[in-house]
């Protein structure tokens, strides 16, 4: 019969014949599989160990790199909080090598390192670059203080968090790679043995070979760390004999009055203590004969060398069981410099500049030393103001003001004695401490020997100047026993004592309830600038040819924790008066000026405008505050506005000159406010770098139906255009006087018919509202606007023009 399919009686014997062949079948896969199990497997599990475990390595030489940068980034971070260099020239610098981290630890997770510990390395590494750079801001807007202090409590340990990081990763990965290759070495024992030997042998040889290169590598680069660092490395025993010292230790010592001209410390006997300034040796040597391994050693001495003596912070380590190094590591870095930056920050911080004097802030703290040590027998304060100083400030200039400032201080001093503290609080206001003072006689007859030697004319430059002081006085005890109320009481007193004349005058404590209420109020001015009790409201500025807002005034405004708002007139007067209108403007240029960063950092610029009085033009510290407080905030110059009215530029025109080119030239705009009031000439006005006037608003409340206020509108708008300058019109109360300034031609409207000074929640919410509907005049047929382009009035964006 012939078969259904071809080929099926072959299979057909196949099927008869498979349980005989299964045996065999089974029989001979299981030698494969064995060979495989004993030979090839082996193999490749070998190379697969020997891969991990060089892969391994490669990883572990990354991470030693990134340690590397880590030190090159510490070292121009250094550099720049040292002095030696300026932030931006280090910003490079740390720049490249924070790029560099970046492409080894790349390369080392395409190697292999666990995703989860780039992270941990990568954000250690973050906190420590945003530490350095916040560090590099202040030290950029010449806040050293702060920066040396921010180096302290957050630069040091962000370092030190990431070295503890790289250091744990990378001891992980040693372990782990040591083991790899450990296991690839081991070899089964079903090998052949020549098999087993080449693989030990090859295994082995690249391991060490791998080690090696990661071991010079690693060398090279500490070698070349070390080469290239400003610290100085000294490898020492016990008794101070060197044995390695590193190119900067030698730079330092090889010299005159170091080791000997012409030779280097490497090739002679070498002794650390002969380098060392005497008064530091003894306890020198005793603390490296003090160092444990378990326990270094941190310490500051001074050294002699080439440039006379440094003085160095020193940390030590002892690796003397170490057979590489065997001895003492010293790491010295050079402190000299950041020391007397530190020391001249501080004499900044706690003296007057003109006169050296003690300030308010080191007053305080005396007066704090002096009520925690008079056990009961009191201190005496003696408030002093020099009652005839705007004279010779008028007559004879600033320079001889100064000159006379600077001979009252040690005046003083000779009256009092070593004990005492004669300070300089601010402007012609001067302070004397009288620690151990028994009673109020004691004090009064101090305060009338002070008064008597500032009587004495003052000689300056061939000019012999009169001059005469009231004292106000108080006593621990009976007016007060903290700081800040006797200087709050003796403020009154001195007051009192100029205003009736009477030279003396002894804080009584039922002046709060006689005096007048203004009186009152001079202590608590003094306690509310140091409490932040100051705000300020925004009035807003709106151009009268588009409505668009151009500016804003700040107005300073007083929230007194007990009479509630105080107006202005109420507490401005008493400033100027009393010296204390120096601290009022700097608190009010810092608070607008971090108004203005906010704005500007919400797309909001908008120039702010903030009033000077006749004593800010002649103060010295002005400028520079106003320069410190725009790097600050970071604020362009160009969004502040300053208003100064005539009569205090003819105060003292010449010394208002210099001042005001001054802040021009930084490209801060100059206001001449309540302008037709004054004395102030066209020849002035031209010679002054102004780029605006404000219409006093006695002429422009009454314009629309007063003709003889609508045309000295009318001239000085005229006047200002022809001088190209920006005229603003204040005291527009109604829609009428709106309208019959754009009649004129004003350029800038301001006033309560646009709205009154709003606090900065209201002054935004009315920001928003306008937007939506800006202020609109009314149409005129006969209106003719000329833009001019230049004044910022007639321009949507609020900078200065070009």
């Amino acid at each position: 019969m012939t078969p259904m399919f071809p080929g099926s009686r072959h299979r057909n014997a196949l099927l008869a014949a498979w349980p005989r062949l299964l045996p065999q079948l089974g029989r001979r896969l299981g030698v494969a599989a064995l060979l495989f199990l004993g030979f090839v497997a082996p193999v490749l599990l070998t190379l697969e160990l020997t891969h991990l475990g060089e892969q391994g390595i490669r990883v572990e030489r990354d991470l030693q790199s990134v340690v590397t940068e880590l030190h090159v980034q510490d070292g121009w971070e250094w550099r720049v909080i040292s002095g030696r260099e300026n932030a931006r020239a280090g910003q490079g610098p740390i720049n490249a090598s924070r790029a560099r981290s970046d492409e080894l630890l790349a390369r080392a997770m395409d190697e292999g390192l666990a995703a989860d510990a780039v992270e941990r390395v990568r954000a250690a590494s973050h906190t420590y670059q945003v530490a350095v750079d916040q560090e590099l801001r202040l030290l950029t807007v010449g806040r050293w203080a702060e920066a040396a202090t921010f180096d302290e409590s957050d630069v040091d340990p962000a370092f030190e968090q990431a070295q503890t990081v790289l250091a744990t990763e990378g001891s992980l990965v040693a372990a782990h790679s040591a083991r790899a290759l450990q296991y690839s070495n081991a070899g089964p024992a079903v090998m052949l043995l020549a098999l087993v030997t080449v693989s030990v042998v090859q295994g082995r040889r690249r391991r060490i070979s791998v080690q090696h290169e990661a071991e010079r590598a690693g060398e090279a680069r500490y070698r070349t760390l070390i080469d290239q660092s400003s610290d100085l490395v000294l490898v020492t025993d016990r008794d101070g004999r060197c044995v390695f010292l590193s190119p900067s230790a030698e730079r330092f010592l090889s010299t005159p009055e170091g080791v000997g001209a012409g030779e280097s410390p490497q090739a002679v006997p070498f002794d650390l203590l002969s380098v060392v300034d005497p008064q530091d040796r003894a306890r020198v040597a005793a603390r490296l004969h003090a160092v444990t391994p378990e326990r270094g050693a941190e310490l500051e001495l001074r050294l002699v060398g080439g440039h006379g003596t440094r003085r160095f912070a020193v940390s030590v380590q002892d690796l003397e069981a170490n057979a590489s190094v065997g001895g003492l590591v010293l790491t010295a870095r050079d402190v000299t410099d950041k020391l007397l930056m530190l020391g001249e920050l501080e004499q900044r911080a706690l003296h007057d500049p003109l006169t050296g004097l003690p300030n308010r802030t080191l007053l305080t703290d005396r007066m704090d030393q002096a009520l925690i040590a008079d056990h009961g027998v009191g201190t005496a304060l003696v408030l002093l103001d020099l009652d005839r100083f705007r004279e010779i400030n008028d007559t004879f200039g600033h320079h001889h003001g100064d000159e006379v400032l600077r001979q009252v201080g040690p005046r003083l001093a000779q009256v009092v004695g070593p004990d005492a503290t004669v300070a300089r609080i601010t402007g012609d206001e001067f302070a004397v401490l009288l620690p151990r003072t028994r009673d109020l006689t004691a004090a009064i007859s101090a305060a009338a020997a002070l008064r008597a030697t500032l009587e004495i004319p003052f000689l300056v430059d061939g000019a012999v100047l009169d001059l005469e002081a009231s004292a106000g006085v108080v006593l621990s005890g009976l007016h007060g026993s903290d700081p800040s109320t006797l200087l709050q009481r003796a403020d009154i007193a001195m007051y009192v004592a100029k205003t009736d004349a009477r030279g003396v005058f002894v804080y009584d404590p039922e002046l709060d309830a006689r005096i007048p209420s203004k009186v009152s109020l001079l202590g608590d001015l003094r306690r509310a600038l140091e409490h932040d009790e100051l705000v300020l409201h925004y009035q807003p500025k709106v151009s009268v040819r588009t409505g668009a807002v151009v500016g804003v005034e700040a107005l300073v405004r007083w929230e007194h924790p007990t009479r509630g708002m105080v107006a202005p007139d109420d507490f401005i007067p008493l400033a100027e008066h009393t010296g204390l209108i120096g601290p009022l403007t700097r608190r009010v240029l810092d608070l607008a000026l971090a108004q203005a960063r906010v704005w500007a950092d919400a797309g909001r610029p908008l120039v702010v405008s903030v009033n000077l009085s006749a004593r800010n033009l002649v103060d010295d510290v002005l400028l520079g505050q106003v320069v410190g407080l725009l790097a600050e905030h970071g604020v362009r110059p160009e969004l502040l506005e300053l208003e100064v009215t005539e009569t205090a530029i003819m105060t003292e025109p010449a010394t208002a000159r210099q001042l005001l080119e001054a802040l021009s030239r930084l490209g801060i705009r100059i206001s001449i406010d309540d302008f037709g009031v004054g004395y102030t000439s066209i020849g002035q006005i031209t010679s002054l770098p102004v780029d605006e006037l404000k219409i006093d608003r006695s002429f422009v409340t009454t314009m629309d139906v007063d003709p003889d206020n609508e045309l000295i509108v009318r001239s000085i708008v005229e006047l200002g255009h022809n001088l190209d300058l920006t005229i603003v019109a204040e005291g527009v109360e109604t829609e009428d006087v709106l309208t019959a300034l754009a009649t004129v031609g004003c350029d800038v409207a301001q006033g309560y018919h646009l709205s009154r000074p709003l606090p900065v929640a209201a002054m935004d919410a009315w920001l928003d509202a306008h937007v939506a509907a800006p202020t609109r005049i009314r149409d005129l047929p006969s209106l003719r606007v000329v833009p001019r382009p230049r004044r910022y009035g007639d321009r949507q964006e609020a900078h200065r023009p070009e």
